[in-house]
């Protein structure tokens, strides 16, 4: 269950905080549950995912260093793919996907 929490105790609590667009890492982030989101003025801004101690902000205003578009893309297609192949089981297709999740957060963590 995620928790609502401020932009500012994300940024106090992580020294590496990368931000996607809304809806560019869907098929990535697959059955990794966000910790916490915030809102603001106009509502929901974003969530906050935690990987491999960084944390991963994505919405309509995520905060952090950006992300390549067509890194994310690129990462996230794959794992469209994975997703889609249904002569793997579930597990399966959600260790790919976990694997994939973790060597995409390697090559934006270098």
């Amino acid at each position: 269950m995620k928790v609502k929490t401020t932009k500012k105790s994300v940024k106090n609590s992580f020294s590496n905080i990368y931000k996607i667009g809304y809806c560019n890492a869907q098929y990535l982030l697959e059955g990794v549950n966000p910790f916490a989101y915030s809102s603001g003025s106009y509502g929901w801004s974003c969530d906050y995912y935690e990987i491999e101690g960084i944390c991963i902000s994505t919405g309509y205003s995520p905060i952090g260093v950006i992300v390549d578009y067509d890194l994310v893309k690129k990462y996230d297609k794959k794992a469209k793919e994975i997703l889609s192949n249904y002569d793997l089981d579930y597990q399966k297709r959600k260790n790919k996907v976990n694997k994939l999740l973790v060597k995409f957060i390697n090559e934006i963590n270098n």
